[in-house]
């Protein structure tokens, strides 16, 4: 059963840059992250990490859509491992309005050719 409020957008751009902090620090990682999006929503995102983020963590994530980078500020609510990587959900603290209006409309687009 999904539980997402909103409608979950692919495919919408990728992840450029990002640091993230736990218990008001910032979180010093021994070996490279690597994240990558999965999908996005004006409540939250989807990501996958090759290593485990504790919940609560805050992550600042540069999404690059086209030729526009937005800054968005999500808190890890859960993290599962599945094979070798982990799926993470974040529910977002901050979305900027700009790309709050393009998941708008795209989600528009989308319910147009639904019936």
């Amino acid at each position: 059963m999904d539980r997402r409020r909103e409608k979950r957008i692919s495919n919408l751009g990728v992840i450029e840059s990002f640091n993230f902090h736990a218990n008001n620090q910032e979180v010093v990682i021994n070996s490279p992250l690597e994240i990558s999006l999965v999908d996005i929503s004006v409540g939250g995102l989807g990501i996958k990490s090759n290593i485990m983020l504790e919940e609560d963590t805050t992550l600042s994530i540069a999404i690059q859509h086209e030729d526009v980078n937005f800054v968005v500020i999500g808190r890890i609510v859960w993290c599962r491992r599945e094979d070798q990587i982990y799926n993470c959900g974040l529910k977002l603290i901050y979305l900027p309005s700009e790309l709050n209006e393009l998941l708008e409309e795209v989600v528009e687009q989308e319910n147009k050719y639904i019936n």
